[in-house]
This record gives structure tokens, sequence and C-alpha cells, in this order.
């Protein structure tokens, strides 16, 4: 995805040394490596090939393949180590593991230089909001004088220059090579989302963070983590990572509103760094004045009333969980040691957030707000958001997706029902799974008659827009800033924001 010519050559004993006890060398320390690998496909002459044992496929059936394309050594699992001890007589190297995710991790990192050491390193996790928090981390940044990075779900980005997202962490050895790139280009600082799939599969295992940020805990991803309770185990994973950092004056930010945020502050002794809190509604080490607080179709403002009393954040952006990412965008800035006034500034420079609270001035008396929002949470969030603003009616359009957590569905059209004059049930993602069993575990959670179905996400867009007049607010929640629509395993171009305008 984002090689380029790299030129890199290590000695796989080097490796291995550097790797802490990660992998164990069986046979070819001599072997010079020219790059780490885990998908077979880009295996050339000197790799190392690293079979994963992933949730759908096991590494180890790709052996022959990595072997075939030119790789000078392998790691497979400890377990497997005699299926492949002929592999010495054909001198290929052999490395063996207990783990092999945290094998890739620490190879990768090896391999790269450990690039993460040589950079300021932020690390966010949480539900909701870790994307706002990074455009407002960057905007920052920027104005303290760094020269930042950033690693999300929109995209990754540095140096005036923007990648795909296949994943909001990309796979450790992806990863650190991203981070090697971008200390390459001059990137001092570096910025990222780590989802709870990362930190569960050691994507971010060897990432050496300077700060951490816990943004909230709600229903998502339990199609993956199964339970609630591994859920959170996994987000608070992140503690673990910046404890185990080499950096020093680490600290981390925590939500005090949010009731998983005050279990991880409990445990803040179990930790050598400072865990610092914002808040709205509790006593915080950072919150604002409540009576200071404005939330207008103009923008958001408020002042502190710690740690700082009266300093006053304006930003651009709406909504009031906006509030909330920009206190752990101060908190955690003003931690690293960052001066106010950059703070302030790039708050306050920050246009929008892509598929966040992004509204389309229609010219026709009312506006289209198109939003990420996904979870039950997100979408009563942003709606209590909407509900704040000045407006006549409220016309939500929204979806779930297919293949994904059934349970959030009908929670979903609840509080779409609830918290909207008329909520407009259509598809979001289908993937392979049929949209009128989406749409009608929907509906099974609305109650009310403020509600019509209508399966095709265009006419349900112009609908909306047809029936918005003078003071309304049509909000088109799911997607954001995805520019596609998984139908089946196609996907095919499709943008909310882009639909809506040329409705109108």
């Amino acid at each position: 995805m984002l090689n380029n010519g790299i030129q890199i050559k290590a000695l796989l004993a080097d490796l291995v040394n550097d790797s802490g006890g990660a992998t164990e060398l069986v046979s070819g320390e001599g072997s010079q490596i020219t790059s780490v690998e885990y998908d077979s496909r880009k295996v050339r002459k000197g790799s190392l090939f690293i079979a994963v044992e992933g949730l759908t496929s096991d590494g180890h059936r790709f052996i022959g393949t990595a072997i075939e394309a030119g790789a000078s050594a392998v790691c497979v699992a400890r377990s497997r180590a005699g299926e492949f001890a002929h592999l010495k007589e054909r001198g290929v190297g052999l490395l063996v593991s207990d783990d092999s995710r945290a094998a890739l991790s620490r190879l990768s990192a090896a391999f790269f230089g450990f690039p993460s050491r040589s950079m300021l390193m932020v690390g966010i996790t949480g539900t909701n909001g870790k994307t706002s928090i990074t455009y407002m981390l960057e905007s920052i940044m920027k104005r303290h004088g760094f020269n930042p990075g950033v690693i999300g779900t929109i995209n990754y980005r540095w140096g005036g220059k923007f990648y795909p997202a296949v994943n909001t962490t990309p796979e450790s050895r992806d990863l650190q090579e991203i981070l090697w790139k971008m200390r390459r280009d001059g990137v001092d600082m570096a910025i990222m989302e780590i989802s709870s799939h990362a930190l569960e599969l050691r994507r971010a295992e060897d990432i050496d963070l300077d700060a951490a940020v816990f943004t909230n805990l709600t229903r998502d991803h339990l199609d993956f983590h199964h339970d609630f309770e591994s859920y959170f185990n996994a987000k608070k994973k992140i503690f673990g990572l910046l404890e185990a950092s080499f950096k020093k004056g680490r600290c981390a930010v925590v939500n005090a509103d949010d009731p998983y945020g005050r279990e991880i502050i409990l445990m803040r002794n179990h930790y050598s760094f400072p865990m610092k809190t914002f808040a709205i509604d509790s006593d915080a080490d950072y919150m604002p004045d409540p009576a200071s607080i404005d939330n207008s179709i103009h923008g958001l403002r408020y002042t502190l009333q710690r740690p700082d009393p009266g300093l006053a954040v304006q930003l651009k952006l709406l909504g009031t969980f906006q509030l909330y990412n920009s206190l752990a965008a101060l908190a955690v800035s003003h931690q690293m040691g960052i001066d106010y006034e950059a703070i302030i500034s790039g708050l306050s420079d920050l246009e929008t957030v892509p598929g966040r609270f992004d509204v389309l001035k229609t010219g026709k008396g009312f506006v289209v707000i198109v939003d990420y929002a996904h979870t039950v949470d997100a979408l009563h969030k942003l709606l209590r958001s909407v509900n704040e603003l000045g407006h006549r009616k409220i016309i939500t359009v929204f979806g779930c997706g297919g293949d994904r957590d059934r349970s959030k569905r009908p929670l979903m059209g609840k509080v779409a029902e609830e918290n909207s004059d008329l909520a407009i049930v259509t598809s979001d993602n289908p993937r392979t799974e049929e949209p009128a069993r989406i749409i009608q575990d929907i509906v099974s959670g609305l109650e009310g008659s403020n509600h019509e179905v209508i399966p095709e996400r265009t006419e349900a867009i112009a609908r909306a827009v047809s029936l918005a007049g003078e003071g309304d607010i049509v909000v088109i929640a799911g997607k954001g800033h995805e520019d596609y629509q998984i139908i089946g395993t196609e996907k095919i171009h499709f943008d909310d924001k882009e639909v809506a305008a040329s409705c109108l």
C-alpha cells in the first residue's frame, strides 16, 4: 500500500535479538532479511515470512508459497516447528514463536528501527470521538510548531499526503512501516486511533506511547468481542501499552463522565504515569463552566472551570459531544506541555471533521447534517445535540450495517424515533446480509407512528430533503465520511453529502 522503494536490510539474528523474547532462532542466523511480511503475496527475495494464525485463515498454509516467492526465513508456531524442520536443509532460516501476532509486531518494529521511539506518540481509544480528537490534536500540534502525522479511520496522512485507511489501526507490520515513513519525512509526532480490534490483536503492541486518551465505552463490535466485558478489557489494554513504553513523561487522560472511564480511574494507582480526567457533569481535572456552554448552529463555545477558570474555548464545530472531544484534546495537549495559546488557536482553526456533524447549508432555509453515528450511543448523542439547536422539526435518515451486531438495531431504531419528528429507516452497508432483514430488526424497536421505511438509500435521502422546510434539520446518520456503500461483496460509490446535495 505504502511501499515506495524502501531499502532496508537486517540480519535475522539481529532481529531475533531485538525481539525481546517474542521469537527464538532455530536456524539461519546469517540470513539477510529484506522485508518482514505476513501476506505471502507480498513476499520477495530475502523476506522473512511470519505465519500468523488468523481469525479465518492460517498463515502456515502459505509457507510453501512464500518460499517459492523467495523468502529467506519463516517464523512458525513453536508447537508446529517439527513440520518445518526440513527447511534448514533448503537453506531457509527458521524462527519459532509462542504467539505469532506478538512475533509479527516485535519483528516488524525491530526491522523498521522502532520508529515510535523517536517521535511523540498519542494513542486514542474508545467507542466514539476518536477521529474528531485526532483532527483537533493535529490542528493544535501544527499551531505549536510540530509536524504531525495521523493514523485513523478516515485516512493516514502526513506532509500534505493522504493514504486510504484500510483499517482504523493498521496491522502491526504496516503500522511500523507507516511510522518509519513518517519519521523519514520529518514527522516529529504521530496521533493515532487505536481500535479495540487492534488492542486485542496486538497491532499496536510495540508502539511507545507518550500519552493515551480514553473517550467512552458504549455498545459496539460485539460481533468480534462477543460480550461487553471482553470489549472493555480490550480497550483497557491501551494503558498497558503506555505502561510498557520507553518514554519519559507519559500521561493518560480519561473521561470521568463515562462509567467505564470511572472504573479505569479507580485503577490509576496501578500505573506509574499520572492519569488526568475530563468531564462535563462530574468533578474532573478538566471541566467547563456549565453556565458558559453555548451550542448553536454557528459553533460551540465555553469557558473552563478547571484547571484554569475563565479560559475561553471557541470551536467552529457543532454538537455537545464535540465539547467532550475538545476537552480530551485540550487536556492531553496541556499534560504534554503544549501552551494554551496553541491549544485554543488550534481548536478554533479547525473548520470541520469529515463526516462528523458535517453541515450542508442548502440555501433553502434548512440544513442537512451528515454524521458517522453508527452506534446507539453515538446516534443518541448526535440527535440530542441536534435537538439543542434552534429548529422546527428534525428528519433523521439512518440504517444499520449488515454482518454486524444485530442486537443494537432495535435500540438504534428506538433512539431515532424518540429524538426525531420523523425517522426514515433505510439501508446502510448491508454487506452480505439481506437488507430487508436488517430493516426488520430496526423496525422491531419502533413503537410510534413517526417513521417511514425506504430501503433504497438515495430515495430515503431524497424523501427527507423533499419534506424539509424553513427551520428544519435533516440528519443523515451512519456513514459520515464514507464515500461508498457495500452491497454483497461489492463496494460502490455512495456519498451521503453528495447525494443530499444532488437532491437539492
